[in-house]
């Protein structure tokens, strides 16, 4: 049972310690809260295509006209192509067709057919999950390369979230049900650690996992040339480049960028490229690809700072007699090796590590074969 508020409304609110098997405890909030809508059991979307998406009303929405309502729920889309929507598509309230001026009411829901879903709607269940550790709170994963971790753009059904959904949710039985939620990402081109949490259906807040302890991430990757320093750490501050389209995410090292820094350690050296060990001690975006690119020897395969996209046989010297040429590497040799950190729970150090995948393995092997 939980414990009735405090009769006195102006006290503050004890914290109490963090329980995983009741999520993380609730936080006093003095800015208006928009009623809960009552559980329907509706479909978890992102296992079950949805056919519309349906839209609340709420008291601060109601009297706009539609397609300015639906341009900010929709706020990543214009309002010509709001407009278009509404046009094209059979939005409806209550079964009534709705155009551009229509005045939205308190409480009514906004219908917005969805267009039919892509094949991997019903292939979430071949996505791969090697799971690398698990307990009442933390899934540890070994994440393969080329896999989105979370739904964006035309990636709503073929990522990582969403087969964690298919395993853990059970939308049958409350007492069963867990709602997994990533504590990080990585790139879909990245390979290896990816940590995830569970949360349960009552929980209201995520747990703080990470709040009190700390997380060192330790990567592999094959930099191009040959890195002469053993061990060095690259302290330059990076951030978005200017005039980059927000989609591209290209980010550069620039003096008005924020604080990042990065460490590596050579652990073999090759004709022309070398196997390195990285560790942040900040998390920018595309951190070690910009710090790496910024000395002048940026990622194997890295298609925004590198050099090429593929890595053939034929790169590494000439080809025995017979020997076919063959692509050995076509995405960027990055892997998260390692994570360590304490427990958030029982406080307990824990090493997690993810064995280097086939693609980077062999091309190590043709590396140190010639």
């Amino acid at each position: 049972m939980e414990k009735s508020a405090p009769d006195n409304a102006s006290a503050k609110p004890k914290r109490r310690p963090f329980d995983a098997s009741q999520g993380a405890p609730e936080q006093g909030r003095t800015r208006h809260k928009r009623p809960r809508r009552l559980s329907r059991k509706l479909p978890d979307k992102l296992i079950v295509p949805q056919e519309a998406e349906l839209f609340h009303v709420y008291p601060d929405q109601a009297g706009m006209r539609l397609d300015q309502f639906l341009k900010m729920r929709l706020h990543w889309r214009s309002r010509t192509k709001v407009q278009e929507l509404i046009e094209t598509r059979e939005v409806t309230s209550v079964g009534i067709r709705l155009d551009c001026s229509y005045r939205t009411k308190l409480g009514e829901e906004i219908r917005l057919p969805l267009p039919p879903p892509p094949e991997a709607a019903y292939r979430i269940a071949e996505i791969p999950l090697e799971i690398l550790y698990e307990d009442d709170l933390l899934i540890i994963l070994n994440k393969p390369p080329h896999l989105v971790v979370h739904p964006a753009g035309r990636h709503r059904y073929d990522t990582l979230i969403n087969a964690l959904h298919l395993r853990y949710r059970d939308l049958h039985d409350p007492k069963m049900d867990i709602i997994p939620r990533l504590a990080h990402r990585i790139d879909r081109e990245t390979s290896g650690v990816l940590i995830a949490y569970k949360m349960r259906r009552h929980d209201r807040h995520s747990p703080l996992v990470f709040e009190r302890t700390k997380v060192v991430k330790e990567y592999l990757t094959i930099a191009e040339g040959v890195v002469e320093q053993d061990s060095a750490v690259i302290d330059l501050p990076i951030g978005r480049q200017p005039d980059t389209p927000h989609d591209q995410a290209q980010v550069t090292v620039h003096p008005g960028g924020q604080a990042s820094r990065t460490g590596y350690q050579v652990l073999e050296r090759f004709r022309d490229f070398s196997l390195l060990q990285c560790r942040l001690f900040t998390g920018r975006m595309h951190q070690i690809r910009v710090h790496l690119q910024a000395i002048g020897h940026p990622v194997v395969c890295d298609k925004r700072y590198g050099r090429r996209a593929e890595l053939r046989r034929s790169d590494l010297g000439p080809l025995a007699p017979g020997e076919e040429d063959r692509v050995l590497l076509d995405r960027q040799a990055l892997h998260a090796w390692r994570i360590r950190f304490n427990h958030p729970v029982t406080g307990s150090p824990m090493a997690i590590e993810a064995p280097l995948p086939p693609d980077m393995q062999r091309l190590l092997e043709a590396l140190r074969a010639k």
